[in-house]
């Protein structure tokens, strides 16, 4: 599937969500080291290893005294065991210490991304500044690194990755080491990235034997693709769709090909079916953190018939799924992304912390968001103007506006700079030798993550919730949710719940609990409003059978709203429910604090933005009833 003209498009939507996040030209901090710092980094030396810097190297060498000034940067390209080109760039730090050696600092790009090449005016730039050598890559397939684009397959992007730090222990002579409780000596080793840029931090801690990274700094990542691409089984469509171009318009060999056979297919029919097929699900889950984490094997699959290219070699999981060791790993995450949303974070928390690993957690207002529409339209001018009279007009008839998301807001937890709490945490863990000391405020917020969570509830304001309450302690449980009717987005009546979707008001909720802030759980029942004759029939279609019966979707998410008003969708997040009967959903992790005199409650639509094409089908049940009851995240005061 070549999407063609939208490339372009999707290069701009995909800069909105990490591709460039994690660049920061925000100045370090001054102070002095501290002596903490300075009684690891005496632990630390330059080992003389046999195999390092060849003669004929243009590196710097501490064993050649040569090239010792810091703060170049060149690119290095290798072959790669499958024959490929494996391309990335050499930042070395601002003062190269040939006693006690300099951290190296892995550094990846969002998905259809490239490398940084200069570092000037980004957060790579302060690392050098605290004395970290950089490695910034271009994934498999994008940028000048060769090869079908994977998905961080351990089979291909893994391997290439292990590569690097190879190449960098046999190459880069000044790279710190530490001694390790066997007597030998282990690279000291972190990395950093959004996104696609934090997948790669996990496949190679997930996979490495020699387990060289130290610590991990991985922000809006996933944790389960088949969570993140079909939640409920249900396409998460306007994403696939960009995703699929973005991979296509990024990879370096789109001429031939960009995104793997096997993932251009599944995404594409997703796209036009309503269904990803089941025989790919494996595949996702072995290109998964929680492949890893949950140490069960992925099904072998038979080869899916009808894919265009053999797949049958696609479709193997060399890898075994082997519990990762302890490690520690500072996760953040955009609290209004909608493609990697909180749940994946959480639960990356829960699976890696579970290990017994230093694991912390925080949230921003940022994240992978969706190209606006209203929103980037009514920026200026006669059209903005009219746009922002048609808005108006809406609310105050009750009726919701329609687009797709707001744009993204900052990196900041509260007051805390995620790139300052990255620093400090990178610095805490790897020590380089000319760290650069962190305000006090952002030493205390670092610490206080040890057993708390930062949530965002909006841009510079945040609340700190205990880790055990996210799950549990916060919720006000078996809260009611009346019987309401709702049409089924396979009418033009289910569209227009986008601008007049339905608001169940939640009763005998606390009044003094004011502040929305964790994850929910829904226990709901869809109901045809019509006896619904026919479903065994349909039920007996194929799965990619896009047209069928009995196949209700409706989307949920949290709502608020006062009076007369439209109510707003909290945080801009939605959880399918498919299917008649039945479901117990989490609600996808939202923090709000509730304006006054506005209500809590559900809002239900049958159709959704952010799931483009994947609206019911259903040719027998125009509209369901909702019913059941949700437990619901409330902090106390």
């Amino acid at each position: 599937m070549r999407l063609g003209s939208f490339s372009a498009a999707v290069v701009v939507a995909l800069s909105l969500y990490g591709c460039g996040s994690d660049q920061s030209g925000k100045p370090a901090p001054s102070g002095d080291s501290g002596s903490n710092n300075a009684e690891r980094v005496a632990a630390f030396k330059v080992p003389n290893l046999t195999q390092q810097t060849p003669e004929n190297s243009q590196e710097a060498s501490c064993a050649r005294k040569a090239n010792l000034a810091g703060g170049r940067h060149h690119q290095i390209t290798l072959p790669s065991a499958s024959g490929k080109v494996i391309s990335f760039e050499v930042i070395e730090p601002k003062v190269i210490n040939c006693s006690v050696g300099n951290p190296l600092m892995l550094h990846g790009h969002g998905f259809g991304g490239s490398r940084t090449i200069d570092p000037t005016g980004t957060f790579l730039e302060r690392l050098q500044n605290n004395g970290y050598a950089v490695i910034s890559i271009d994934q498999r397939g994008f940028g000048q690194s060769t090869g079908t684009v994977r998905v961080m397959d351990p089979n291909a992007e893994g391997k290439d990755l292990l590569q690097i730090l190879d190449w960098a222990e046999k190459n880069l002579d000044y790279l710190a080491h530490e001694m390790t409780n066997s007597g030998k000596y282990n690279l000291v080793a972190g990395s950093t990235g959004s996104s696609y840029g934090g997948m790669y931090q996990l496949l190679i801690h997930n996979t490495d034997p020699k387990q060289r990274l130290d610590a991990l700094t991985p922000d809006i990542t996933p944790h389960d693709l088949r969570y993140s691409l079909n939640p409920s089984n249900t396409v998460k469509s306007a994403w696939v769709a960009l995703l699929s171009a973005g991979g296509e318009t990024g990879a370096s060999e789109k001429l031939i090909g960009g995104l793997d056979p096997v993932l251009k297919e599944t995404l594409a029919r997703g796209v036009l079916t309503n269904t990803i097929h089941a025989g790919a699900l494996p595949f996702f889950y072995y290109h998964s953190a929680r492949y890893f984490t949950d140490a069960k094997p992925a099904s072998e699959q038979e080869p899916i018939d009808f894919f265009a290219a053999p797949l049958s070699d696609l479709l193997t999981y060399e890898v075994p799924a082997t519990k990762p060791k302890p490690v520690s790993i500072l996760f953040s995450q955009g609290l209004r992304d909608t493609l990697f949303n909180f749940n994946e974070s959480w639960n990356n928390f829960k699976a890696y912390k579970a290990l017994g690993g230093d694991v912390r957690l925080l949230t921003h207002e940022s994240g992978h968001i969706l190209p606006g529409t209203q929103t980037v339209l009514a920026q200026a001018g006669p059209l903005g103007e009219a746009i922002n009279e048609i808005t108006t007009q809406l609310n105050n008839a009750g009726l919701s506006t329609v687009e797709l998301q707001k744009p993204g807001g900052s990196g900041s937890c509260g007051t805390l700079d995620r790139f300052d709490v990255t620093l400090a945490f990178l610095n805490e863990k790897l020590n380089p030798p000319n760290k650069v000391a962190s305000s006090a405020e952002v030493l205390a917020g670092l610490n206080k993550l040890k057993s708390q969570v930062c949530l965002s509830v909006e841009e510079k304001k945040a609340v700190w919730v205990n880790v055990d309450q996210i799950d549990d302690k916060n919720l006000v449980k078996n809260v009611s949710i009346p019987a309401t009717m709702l049409p089924v987005a396979n009418s033009v009546l289910g569209i227009t719940s986008l601008v007049q979707p339905a608001f169940i008001p939640l009763a005998d909720l606390p009044a003094d609990r004011r502040t929305v802030a964790g994850i929910g759980q829904l226990k709901i029942k869809l109901a045809s409003i019509l006896p619904a004759d026919g479903c065994e029939a349909s039920a007996a279609l194929p799965a990619e059978f896009p047209i069928k019966g009995c196949d209700a979707i409706v989307y949920i998410g949290w709502g608020a709203k006062a009076g007369a008003a439209a109510p707003r969708l909290i945080d801009e997040q939605v959880v399918p429910v498919r299917g008649l009967g039945d479901h117990v959903v989490s609600m996808t992790g939202v923090a709000e604090e509730l304006a006054e005199g506005e209500t809590l409650g559900l809002l239900v639509y049958g159709y959704h933005l952010q799931y483009l094409t994947s609206i019911s089908r259903d040719l027998l049940v125009p509209a369901v009833t909702v019913s059941g009851t949700v437990d619901v995240p409330l902090l106390k005061p």
